[in-house]
């Protein structure tokens, strides 16, 4: 069975029934040593009584011998006095006394009842004596088991004068009266059942409030977390669970964790605005800080830079440059992330684009000269309405290479960056150079890819630094419809 799928119990029913079974445990035991065994010890007393008053009643052993074998001989009268005599200070009631002989048969001349504590344990039995004396008997020993008396079977053996081994010569059964001491351990189970029943109630409705007041602070406890895993970091622990012990400091525990969860996620809101989301999210779920080590990745390398910006920088105030650049990199950042890609980094009025790193990516080639495509006419778009309001305006030129490079860490061990290095990138900086503003200037490899979809023109190869050979160029003018759609 599933854990979710098993039956929940609230710790406040497990605590009042652990404090439940400890009051019946402890109260059975109390009615064991106080109330079950003193009276077993009286029943035995009862039969050793019984066993001494027979003792005295017998030999009903005659010995004397006529020429033939010594005889038993039962005097009827000293069974009928043994029962009779029982009730008198003795500390046993004897209710009959049945005599059997060696071959089994029930003596019913020698058996004797005694009817008054025969009427306390059975009325019915004391009445049908009184009418049929035989017929009481045989009932008495056929069912000698009955409510109030308790029958005590005693061997009748017979010791030779020579030393001959004893011989058994018959069987007396004495039935014990066990009202008044039944009567008596009814009275004690009763009070110890009322007790019991005051004490239960009392322990579980006190179990139930110490409950309470233990699980409604991991209640609130567990709500909180709850909170917590759907993203409130700012919830903090129930004032119930504030309390000087092992909860409270659960509690202090669960506000520390909340407030780093909420640093934490400070952290990653933050990082996630100098770096892009993907890397900052690689960079915090790595177990070691430096363990984006370099690796080979197909890329693609889209760089833009800002047409006339020194010119425009020498016009405009700092607070000034810094809003412009910021509001036309807004599109730069939107249509990147539309697109798959990661922005690297910023470089003054430059900016570097990749696919393919840190995650995968497919067709990285076209989405990247697609997200040129959108760069430049949101940005066109921008700078019309920034002239409609008198500001300035500025342009993108673009440039895309794709091609193997090293991804990873890069600096030392106080200062790392994230980026890609290598000659794919290299050449991609080199093609926005080339590049004019609302131009994209991509490579033949590039070009190769997208084909399908893409409207180019080409452009003369040009010698571009690194190269030993004039490098072809492809001017992207637009998108396909069907590419666009697809997009």
């Amino acid at each position: 069975m599933l854990a979710g799928a098993m039956r929940r119990f609230p710790l406040r029913l497990k605590i009042a029934g652990f404090a439940a079974g400890l009051v019946l445990l402890a109260t059975g035991l109390v009615a064991l040593f106080t109330v079950i065994l003193p009276w077993r010890a009286k029943l035995k007393a009862q039969e050793r009584i019984a066993l001494s008053l027979a003792d005295k009643a017998f030999p009903l052993i005659d010995l004397r011998s006529d020429g033939g074998a010594p005889r038993a001989y039962f005097d009827p009268s000293r069974v009928h006095a043994l029962v009779a005599n029982s009730s008198r200070g003795q500390g046993v009631e004897i209710v009959y006394a049945l005599l059997w002989d060696d071959k089994g048969n029930l003596d019913s001349a020698a058996s004797s009842v005694n009817v008054q504590p025969l009427q306390k344990a059975s009325e019915t039995l004391a009445q049908l004596y009184l009418r049929d004396r035989n017929r009481a008997l045989e009932v008495l020993a056929l069912y000698g088991r009955q409510p109030g008396i308790r029958r005590l079977r005693i061997g009748l053996r017979m010791k030779l004068p020579d030393g001959a081994p004893h011989s058994t010569i018959g069987r007396l059964d004495l039935g014990l009266s066990s009202v008044a001491i039944d009567a008596e351990l009814r009275r004690s189970l009763t009070r110890d059942a009322f007790v019991l029943a005051g004490t239960l109630f009392f322990a579980v409705w006190s179990a139930l409030w110490v409950a309470g007041r233990i699980a409604q602070p991991l209640t609130d406890l567990s709500a909180a977390m709850g909170r917590v895993r759907e993203g409130d970091f700012e919830i903090t622990a129930a004032p119930s669970t504030r309390t000087n012990d092992e909860i409270g400091d659960l509690a202090r525990s669960f506000d520390e964790m909340a407030q780093g969860l909420k640093e934490r996620e400070r952290l990653r809101g933050t990082l996630g605005r100098y770096v892009s989301g993907d890397v900052a999210e690689r960079i915090l779920s790595e177990e070691d800080d430096l363990a984006l080590r370099g690796e080979v990745r197909h890329v693609s390398v889209l760089f833009l830079d800002v047409r006339g910006f020194t010119t425009i920088s020498e016009k405009l105030g700092p607070s000034e440059v810094v809003a412009l650049l910021n509001e036309y990199f807004d599109v730069v950042v939107d249509r990147v992330a539309a697109h798959g890609g990661t922005v690297n980094k910023f470089i003054g009025d430059a900016a570097m684009c990749i696919w393919g790193a840190p995650k995968p990516a497919e067709q990285a080639e076209r989405s990247a000269v697609l997200c040129a495509l959108e760069i430049q006419s949101r940005a066109a778009q921008l700078s019309g309405e920034r002239k409609r309001r008198g500001l300035t305006t500025v342009g993108f030129g673009i440039g895309i290479n794709a091609g193997e490079a090293v991804a990873g860490n890069l600096g030392a061990a106080k200062r790392l960056e994230y980026t890609v290095i290598g000659d794919a990138v290299n050449l991609a900086q080199r093609l926005e150079s080339q590049a004019r503003a609302g131009e994209v200037l991509v490579s033949q490899r590039v070009y190769e890819k997208v084909a399908s979809d893409v409207e180019a023109v080409p452009r003369d190869p040009v010698k571009l630094k690194g190269k030993s050979k004039p490098v072809p160029l492809w001017e992207i003018r637009r998108a396909k419809v069907a590419a666009t759609e697809a997009a």
